[in-house]
């Protein structure tokens, strides 16, 4: 039997947060649109929102659909009610948490949830342990774990959401050579080097994965994947701006 398809989040992660019927996902932050290819190669009707013209451009080519849209998390440019599903893998934290919040409650439907995804390394691993090493010698920071996960407490201190739950997946993430040394060149500090130490720490990254690597398998790159989801609370909303049940007031002239 052939092993299974290694993919960037685990499938099981990705039924978990979104279901296994098709739903109609709204995923926010989309990025590359990994997560977001994942959820349309499940079955279901996925809307991408970016900030970037660029990425959007792109996704609109590779997932061949005219759903995907160029605009701000916190201004959803959506009516109220729209999606069964909320995604956000690896965005939460770039949104203004208020917002967002308010946002996402407003256009999930009754029942609806949102889901909320981060990867995290698993720095015990030997060879990844070497690699932070290297990395934290030109870059103290590096690797330290600050993954953005922090931002999901937002959603539990929302008035907008109940619920919530948290479930993590572990996940191995195939990396050939030319993969670790792209992946450490586009570090900011990397590129920020004098070249004759820029090519000195990739030629050690180069160096530390052929000590490790086993032939033509790749290393494996060893990820927690950490997921929450909670449930929509319409309660706490504003009435739609149609909404005509409020006080009226008849006036006289």
């Amino acid at each position: 039997m052939p092993e299974p398809r290694r993919t960037p989040f685990p499938v099981a992660a990705l039924d978990w947060m979104a279901g296994n019927d098709p739903r109609r996902v709204l995923d926010l932050g989309s990025g590359r649109g990994r997560f977001a290819r994942m959820l349309a190669d499940a079955g279901h009707q996925v809307f991408c929102v970016d900030r970037s013209t660029e990425r959007i451009f792109r996704l609109t080519a590779t997932m061949q659909s005219r759903l995907h849209l160029v605009a701000q998390a916190e201004s959803l440019p959506y009516a109220d009610q729209q999606f069964d599903v909320v995604t956000s893998a690896e965005s939460l934290h770039k949104f203004a948490p208020g917002l967002v919040a308010a946002e996402i409650a407003r256009v999930l439907r009754p029942g609806g949830v949102v889901s909320v995804l981060y990867n995290t390394r698993d720095d015990t691993v030997p060879w990844v342990k070497k690699l932070a090493k290297i990395l934290q010698y030109v870059d103290p920071d590096a690797m330290r774990g600050a993954y953005g996960q922090d931002s999901v407490h937002a959603l539990a201190d929302s008035p907008y959401f109940v619920d919530l739950e948290q479930k993590n997946f572990r996940n191995w993430v195939p990396i050939d050579r030319a993969g670790l040394i792209d992946m450490v060149s586009r570090r900011p500090v990397t590129a920020q080097l004098d070249e004759p130490d820029r090519h000195r720490l990739l030629d050690e990254v180069g160096s530390l994965y052929d000590s490790y690597a086993r032939g033509p398998e790749p290393l494996l790159l060893p990820f927690q994947t950490s997921c929450w989801r909670a449930v929509v609370d319409h309660q706490q909303l504003a009435p739609p701006a149609d909404d005509d049940s409020g006080l009226e007031i008849p006036l006289t002239f």
